[in-house]
């Protein structure tokens, strides 16, 4: 659609910080600087209608506008509007300072909690605390007040709003959040003014999550968080530091020692020489052969630090080793460097790396043995002080390598524990889910994906239809064919699969991916409606995967279909329900013999 005039926009003139008007009367905030780029990026004129946000809605009812920006989404305006995909993510939360003793939702009780006249979110907060205490305001300006006066410390608010506000105040620092809940921001136009909302769907589409947080950052402080797991690291960190410190220290301080034992040496030497003026030639051999003494042990200190500082950068490796024969192999190399000696053995975990026999030193940390290091040579007492500090920094190195592989057995047992319970739920599932993990896994080869991305491939396909547990047995089971409301039940899934799986830290992406395993190509499927390449690559792969396997599933109601009676399904649909590029590729690995054959019975 090609516009004769502005694209007419109406939105609330006081809503920092997306619309406000500055000290000098100019309209400014995000949602103005977004449509200027809007207008950049599709050479479309945007003209911005501020006005009072109920005059506004109005006048996108009365058709005096194209659209309203910023609008959040709700059953009751959905009967009279059409919305567009997410612009902005709203958070909703509880403010409080920092100072105060407030670690959950249930502290809120001995406080008087700020909130908007009208503000959605005050259910969602008496649901968590039905004691809480509300003091209403009918503005943010009003509600900053009090809080700037101290009369208030906690408040409900959203989140990007009432950063602008504290940030504009210079208190930002002074507060924490309670995480409540979040929504998300819209730009809407009358029910039927379809043309116009793709207009805008495919403009906003141009327009990159980094710009939109680069225009964010122009009015509201960004938050960082730090996760949990960073401080882990961190710990081990410093520790390894400290005690690399502490022998650092101590090789300086033996150096010390050296210089001035030869120091002592030499003067005694040169006072020899002023007295015995006849030994003059002996004594001046002798402070001869003793510099070079000083300077053969500089050198030899000055190389044993050189293969101190190789040692520890090889050594820093060791961390982000997982197989233990590589670990020990690598240590071995490392301690035979550092000690320079010529033949060492580690055992760790019952696994054996090198050869040799001589004295015999632990692999320990905290009283906890993990193994032993044999090391063939003479080692003086500072070799062997260094080398046992040493192997306390291995130990606790391995001590984390165990915590973070028992971690990720941990999510491994989950998702495999969550399958299992959907088998038992879901008779059809069994068997139905391994196939398809199995399948997309082969479609991500094709397109040359590796490593962690195979990885989280499989487990999506495992969890696809993790969300089936919220559906009725009954309808799951049905030998029919189901009825528009029961279909309607069973579209729940891939949205409830989503949530539980985006709770699983580092598999926000594997829950995106099962949320639109069941959206088509064509923009026709469910839950949110995308279309071809603003679903994910990796949830059309899914959905092939996912399809393929059900056509060649029998089922009560009916029998699977062979190999080339799915693969000519999957041609007929490419370009409507699936990608014709994947569908395109995995035709001909099923034409190579790639089936499973296995017929699996659901």
């Amino acid at each position: 659609m090609i516009f004769s005039h502005p694209l007419k926009i109406a939105l609330d003139e006081d809503y920092a910080p997306f619309s406000f008007h500055d000290e000098r009367g100019n309209l400014v905030g995000i949602s103005v600087d977004l449509w200027k780029l809007f207008s950049e990026k599709t050479g479309i004129e945007v003209e911005l209608i501020p006005e009072k946000w109920h005059l506004a809605q109005q006048m996108v009812l009365e058709g005096q506008v194209d659209a309203i920006d910023q609008i959040f989404k709700t059953p009751e305006r959905g009967k009279l509007l059409s919305f567009s995909k997410p612009v902005f993510e709203m958070r909703s939360c509880v403010f409080f300072r920092k100072d105060l003793p407030i670690k959950n939702f249930s502290d809120l009780s001995s406080y008087v909690v700020g909130a908007l006249m009208g503000e959605g979110m005050i259910d969602s907060l008496k649901e968590k605390n039905p004691d809480v205490k509300l003091e209403l305001f009918e503005n943010y300006s009003s509600m900053m007040k009090a809080i700037k006066d101290g009369k208030l410390t906690v408040f409900l608010g959203d989140d990007l709003v009432v950063r602008y506000y504290l940030a504009k105040e210079g208190i930002l620092s002074n507060f924490t959040t309670l995480h409540l809940g979040k929504n998300y921001l819209h730009v809407a136009v009358l029910k039927g003014n379809e043309s116009v909302l793709n207009l805008i769907n495919s403009g906003l589409s141009l327009i990159s999550d980094d710009e939109k947080r680069r225009i964010i950052r122009n009015y509201v402080p960004l938050i960082t968080v730090t996760p949990p797991w960073l401080f882990r690291v961190a710990f081990y960190s410093l520790s390894f530091f400290v005690i690399a410190l502490g022998m650092a220290i101590s090789f300086i301080y033996l150096l010390r020692k050296k210089v001035e034992e030869k120091t002592f040496q030499l003067r005694s030497a040169n006072e020899e020489l002023r007295v015995q003026n006849e030994e003059i030639e002996a004594l001046y051999q002798e402070v001869s052969a003793s510099q070079e003494e000083i300077e053969r042990l500089y050198n030899e200190i000055r190389e044993l630090n050189d293969r101190f500082r190789n040692s520890i950068e090889e050594f820093s490796k060791l961390v982000f080793i997982e197989d233990t024969p590589r670990f020990a192999s690598e240590l071995v190399e490392i301690i035979k460097d550092l000690l320079e000696v010529k033949s060492v053995k580690v055992i760790l975990d019952r696994e054996e790396a090198g050869e040799a026999t001589g004295e015999v030193f632990e692999i320990s940390h905290s009283n906890e043995k993990h193994g032993l290091v044999v090391v063939e040579g003479d080692l003086d007492e500072t070799e062997k002080e260094v080398l046992r500090a040493f192997l306390n920094i291995v130990s606790a190195i391995h001590t984390y390598r165990d915590l973070v592989r028992k971690e990720k057995k941990l999510y491994r047992d989950i998702v495999k524990t969550w399958v299992r319970v959907l088998e038992y739920y879901d008779y059809y599932t069994k068997g139905h889910s391994e196939e398809v993990a199995y399948y997309v896994v082969k479609i991500g080869r094709m397109f040359k994906m590796d490593g962690e991305k195979l990885k989280k491939l499989y487990w999506a396909g495992l969890l696809h239809d993790i969300g089936k547990i919220y559906v009725p047995q009954v309808i799951l089971n049905k030998t029919g064919k189901l009825n528009e409301r029961e279909f309607d039940v069973i579209k729940i899934h891939p949205v409830k699969g989503y949530e539980l799986v985006k709770e699983i830290e580092g598999f926000e992406d594997v829950a995106l991916w099962i949320r639109h395993h069941h959206e088509r190509w064509d923009g026709r499927g469910y839950p949110d409606g995308l279309k071809g390449e603003e679903i994910e690559l990796e949830a059309r792969m899914l959905c092939v995967a996912d399809s393929y396997q059900a056509m060649r599933s029998d089922r009560p109601y009916r029998k699977g279909k062979t190999v080339e009676e799915a693969i000519q399904e999957l041609l007929r649909n490419a370009g409507k329900q699936f990608d014709p590029m994947i569908v395109e590729k995995f035709v001909e690995f099923l034409r190579e013999g790639g089936d499973l054959g296995t017929g699996h019975q659901g």
